[in-house]
């Protein structure tokens, strides 16, 4: 089998089915429910399509879409993340109190101090990574095992330095990233956006991207051929723990604070939510995919809270819906591939 796996022929193989990737199924079928949903939602309440809810959605999901990009990463090669919240949340509690307790704000220009701070909360989020890359790729620890070891271990140290207690006081500057707009799109959601392409790009355009889908593809097929696979899972959670900080510093714009346990109850299921319905899996991810998910999801909560305001127990309903939704495309997957190998 190692020498099968090996063989030229195996490999050119493989480098040809990554580099015709092509828009899979699951695009269609997500693209179809964004447009049902919006449609459906925009004929129940006009205010769902004006503006100003549009803008708001842009606004809201970003933050669990940068998470998403970083939990798609090691699914594509098989394994899991589920520290990337609480990495978020640390990197913002900690970059937030640099910001607020111990850089001179008094000396230094308030911008200044925002980029420093910023530039904080992406070490944390490479040293997190380095943590989690070394139990998984060098220790040997199963990616589910090591990552909820670490998210308690970022939670609580998290908890400790805060005291349980929200960090506020940052100056305007910091707000401005998460209440600001570019020609009138959000420049948060315009974060989310290029972060995507940028993924999308070291995915698909990179030798490194066709070393992660290699690997996760066939990681004895990826060792023989001469990959150092513990190298590349190393970067891969690396860059994840970036995303997961970028994605605290944008939370914390946005909100102007800083919390130990900011989304821990909803966030990485969301993340988790999002990449299987984006049908991410080992060797084979569609950025796009996740793009789209992620709208669809925030149409769902916003949609139903606009649908359902003022009826008791109208929160929930978006939980129901989420639901509903995964097995419905479940279905969905199910005769369209059945079809395929009908075919």
């Amino acid at each position: 089998m190692a020498a099968n796996s090996d063989s030229p022929n195996f490999q050119t193989s493989l480098f040809n089915k990554f580099k015709n990737h092509r828009k899979d199924s699951q695009t269609f079928i997500l693209l179809g429910v964004f447009v049902v949903l919006f449609v459906f939602f925009g004929l129940i309440n006009h205010n769902f399509i004006a503006a100003p809810s549009i803008i708001s959605m842009a606004f809201q999901l970003p933050e669990i879409g940068i998470l998403s990009l970083a939990m798609l990463l090691p699914t594509i090669v098989g394994g899991i993340d589920l520290s990337v919240n609480s990495v978020a949340n640390l990197a913002a509690v900690v970059s937030g109190i640099f910001l607020v307790k111990i850089l001179p704000v008094n000396l230094l220009n308030p911008a200044l101090s925002v980029v420093l701070a910023i530039g904080l909360a992406l070490l944390i989020g490479v040293i997190c990574g380095m943590l989690n890359g070394f139990l998984v790729a060098y220790v040997g620890v199963p990616p589910i095992l090591a990552t909820l070891a670490t998210y308690t271990t970022f939670l609580g140290i998290a908890t400790g330095i805060t005291g349980g207690a929200s960090v506020t006081g940052f100056p305007d500057q910091m707000g401005s990233i998460g209440s600001g707009t570019i020609f009138g799109i959000p420049i948060t959601f315009v974060i989310f956006a290029l972060l995507a392409i940028l993924i999308y790009f070291i995915l698909f355009r990179t030798t490194f991207g066709f070393k992660i889908r290699m690997l996760g593809s066939n990681p004895t097929a990826a060792k023989f051929s001469g990959l150092k696979n513990n190298l590349i899972l190393m970067k891969l959670y690396i860059i994840g723990g970036v995303l997961s900080s970028i994605a605290g510093v944008v939370a914390m714009s946005y909100t102007m604070s800083a919390n130990y346990e900011y989304g821990t109850t909803t966030y990485v299921l969301l993340a988790i939510l999002i990449t299987v319905l984006s049908n991410i899996t080992p060797g084979f991810g569609n950025v796009f995919n996740i793009f789209v998910s992620v709208l669809i999801l925030q149409i769902i909560s916003t949609g139903s809270h606009m649908a359902l305001m003022g009826v008791q127990g109208s929160s929930f309903f978006k939980d129901f819906l989420w639901g509903i939704l995964m097995i419905l495309i479940f279905i969905l997957n199910y005769f369209m591939h059945r079809k395929e190998i009908q075919n």
